[in-house]
């Protein structure tokens, strides 16, 4: 543990302008990432089991994370940054910010997890995994309704800003809009030809953003299912899809060790930015709350917060 602990607190600086902050320790790929709101902890999680709390500004450990007994796969920051969930296949760690105190331990509605979201509110905690969705209460915890459906498992998920529904990125290669109220499938879109890995919504939930292991990634109107456009994004499968917080750019990673920025407006399909540097698949990427900073995770292992503005 103690050299894992060196390791994580070794954060190597920027190269360049265009380099970005290299955060090393994790002993496995990196599944997962987020920003807390505020935009002061970036939070990665590892198929070593470990869920890492690193400060933003220097890539300095602030915390690390030990109690699952699997790869996370997932991870959210609450609406107001207090709160950190993590999931590994079966179970949820619901630990404390910036303290690190495991706050409670959630077993899951599925053997598999794969995503967590906290609603924009916070009330309610989501879970993405094997047949559909699970939601708690929150800060309870408690079991409020488990969503199944024909999805083979759930990639991805986002609530909608008014928490009437949610949307899920599947396996079987659909985006799903859930219906909170009823538990039920209220559309269904067949988005991709392989499975959807990532999925994420503009702020005013209009737009869904998918990232299937075809390689593309698609722009979809939820009201009615319509595609906007197409972006030919990551040979080998994207793996990875963000919006920033003005909804003007889509931030894609994939197999190919790519992160791609993409205009979300206008025609334009090809991409407005290459950042390259990770050495293996890019599996997760989020965007500063400001939007002048991307996290990306890999299966090289490492964590990489690259500056855009």
């Amino acid at each position: 543990m103690g050299l894992l602990i060196s390791l994580l607190l070794a954060a190597a600086a920027p190269a360049g302008a265009q380099a970005p902050r290299t955060l090393s320790g994790h002993r496995a790929a990196v599944e997962a990432v987020a920003f807390s709101p505020d935009g002061k902890y970036v939070a990665s999680g590892g198929m070593d089991s470990n869920v890492a709390l690193w400060t933003a500004k220097t890539g300095a450990l602030k915390k690390l994370l030990v109690g699952h007994k699997g790869g996370v796969w997932g991870l959210h920051f609450s609406p107001e940054g207090d709160y950190l969930a993590s999931a590994d296949t079966g179970n949820i760690e619901v630990w404390t910010v910036p303290g690190g105190k495991n706050y409670k331990s959630v077993p899951g509605h599925a053997h598999t997890l794969y995503a967590l979201r906290f609603s924009p509110a916070g009330e309610y905690l989501a879970a993405a995994g094997f047949g559909g969705v699970g939601l708690w209460t929150f800060p309870e915890c408690d079991v409020y309704k488990v969503m199944k459906g024909p999805v083979q498992s759930a990639h991805a998920l986002a609530f909608v800003p008014n928490v009437t529904s949610l949307v899920t990125g599947n396996a079987n290669g659909t985006v799903t809009v859930w219906n909170m109220n009823d538990g039920r499938i209220a559309r269904t879109i067949n988005a991709h030809k392989d499975a959807v890995k990532a999925l994420a919504l503009t702020p005013d939930g209009k737009l869904a953003v998918s990232a299937g292991l075809d390689g593309d990634v698609k722009v979809w109107k939820l009201a009615d299912g319509s595609l906007v456009k197409t972006f030919a994004a990551h040979a080998g499968g994207a793996r990875a899809v963000a919006v920033s917080p003005d909804g003007a750019t889509v931030a894609s990673g994939g197999m190919d060790g790519l992160v791609k920025l993409w205009p979300l407006r206008g025609p334009q399909v090809k991409e407005s930015k290459e950042l390259k540097d990770h050495e293996a698949s890019v599996e997760a990427v989020a965007f500063s709350p400001d939007g002048k900073s991307l996290v990306s995770g890999s299966k090289d292992k490492t964590v990489k917060i690259w500056k855009l503005k």
